[in-house]
């Protein structure tokens, strides 16, 4: 049955032994994004703050950092992870959302003349060189001006003062589209951004590759089997998730930006100090006892690295079963997010560097390896082995200047502002080569199956050397 709300994922993840509650108190200025890095890097659970100092509402982090919990939001076991996310967003079939008069998002009403954003979303800092607190974690609704289409996605939100924000949104974003065409016609963006809400629709609005039009929400709906109850906003023209835990309304003023940044963001680096847009909020509502999503960025292992691993290889494997190679066995994405490991039985010889040019046509693809169906690409000893033992470089690396421009990997060599991409075709050729020294398959089953009689000790006396 589909989570209600983030409350029962919470007490989900509670029974399941994957949640860590802190009761003691923790500064919102460092000390949490902290607390966050120790558990994410000991591939901990995920963390409720009940008591964040200046703040009366606990914080929930890191809820969606691993497969395991990605899984269980989808309620499926975690080695059909894959497999089920790509099965329930092929082809889903998107219907609209029924709408209903009120919801526990609007139990208390905050006018303009009440809203103190300061007070109503935590001042955390993450990491010691952020430009300050930032909204990181609201699921932000916008309609495209043209269609009247809804959009979900996650942008940041540095947090300034009188009720505004910045807005970090990639010109290539739906929401990067969406304000782009407020600016052009110079009127105010309508902005909802929703704060704890069902984690598929966190989910949802971070699926790549979806066009401008799909809406992320009736997406999320069509994955968990059953629809989301919306409200119409109080001030604006758009509709939210009834059950969310708080609702921020504004605008997006037209071509107006203030200066932004810096901010630790996924590749471990912190972003640059930028011009961008403003969004002024004025009315909110939420539950009577909300709860905060929050989420930690910087080095991987975090959430954004867990949910991009998981959407990365399973929408590689389908594009490329599609399109190129029908017979790619498995795709691993590394949390770097922007490497992308093979396993492909050659038909042809040039097959190999065939799916190296698909992948550098992705935008996030910049290092891409090609191994043999015999090697796991997870298996890392492995992978390394097939580069030493079936790759010859002068032959079998290539490398082209790419649009991959993430993270400060250009500023190494001034003047370049574009990342190179790199290929390695780390396959053996289909013919003359010597077998891999190994035991048959057959074989190693058959081990395995005899494992529990192999290992269970048939007297309780060791033998002694002489007897």
């Amino acid at each position: 049955m589909a989570y209600g709300d983030i409350r029962q994922y919470i007490a989900s993840l509670a029974r399941t032994g994957e949640l860590l509650e802190i009761d003691a108190e923790v500064d919102p200025i460092e000390e949490l994004g902290a607390i966050c890095r120790k558990v994410l890097d000991e591939d901990g659970p995920a963390i409720l703050f009940n008591n964040v100092q200046g703040y009366d509402y606990p914080v929930i982090a890191n809820m969606l950092a691993t497969p395991g919990r990605i899984a269980q939001a989808l309620e499926v076991p975690v080695e059909e992870l894959t497999e089920e996310y790509t099965r329930r967003t092929s082809g889903a079939d998107l219907q609209r959302q029924p709408l209903v008069d009120t919801g526990p998002c609007k139990e208390v009403t905050i006018t303009s003349d009440e809203l103190d954003l300061r007070q109503l979303v935590p001042q955390i800092l993450s990491n010691p060189e952020d430009g300050g607190a930032y909204l990181n974690y609201g699921l932000v609704i916008m309609k495209d001006p043209d269609t009247g289409l809804r959009n979900l996605g996650i942008y940041r939100m540095q947090i300034r003062d009188n009720n505004r924000t910045g807005l970090w949104s990639s010109p290539t974003s739906h929401g990067g589209t969406i304000r782009v065409k407020g600016d052009m016609a110079n009127r105010k963006t309508e902005i909802a951004v929703c704060i704890g809400a069902d984690p598929l629709l966190y989910v949802a609005s971070q699926i790549p590759g979806l066009d401008l039009g799909v809406d992320e929400i009736e997406l999320a709906a069509a994955m968990r089997g059953e629809s989301y109850e919306m409200v119409k906003c109080d001030t604006l023209d758009l509709e939210v998730p009834a059950h969310c835990q708080m609702v921020i309304e504004g605008y997006i003023l037209p071509n107006e930006k203030e200066e932004e940044g810096p901010y630790g963001e996924y590749p471990g680096y912190y972003g640059p100090v930028g011009q961008q847009p403003v969004i002024e909020f004025h009315h909110a509502t939420r539950r009577k006892d909300p709860v905060y999503a929050y989420t930690y960025l910087g080095l991987p292992p975090t959430e954004t690295h867990a949910m991009g691993q998981m959407m990365g290889e399973a929408g590689y494997l389908q594009r490329l079963r599609a399109q190129t190679a029908p017979t790619v066995k498995d795709v691993y994405c590394p949390l770097d997010m922007h490497t992308i490991i093979v396993s492909l039985k050659k038909t042809y010889e040039e097959q190999a560097k065939h799916v190296i040019y698909d992948l550098w046509s992705t935008r996030s693809g910049k290092t891409v390896i090609v191994v043999d169906d015999d090697i796991d690409p997870r298996n890392s000893e492995l992978v390394y082995w097939a580069i030493s033992r079936r790759c010859h470089a002068s032959r079998d690396v290539m490398i082209v200047d790419g649009m991959c421009t993430i993270g400060p990997s250009t500023m190494k060599y001034p003047g370049s502002d574009i990342a190179n991409k790199m290929g390695i075709d780390a396959t053996a050729p289909l013919s003359g080569y010597p077998a891999m020294s190994r035991p048959h398959p057959e074989m190693m089953e058959r081990v395995e199956k005899r494992w529990g009689e192999l290992t269970t000790p048939k007297t309780d006396k060791l033998r002694k050397a002489g007897r």
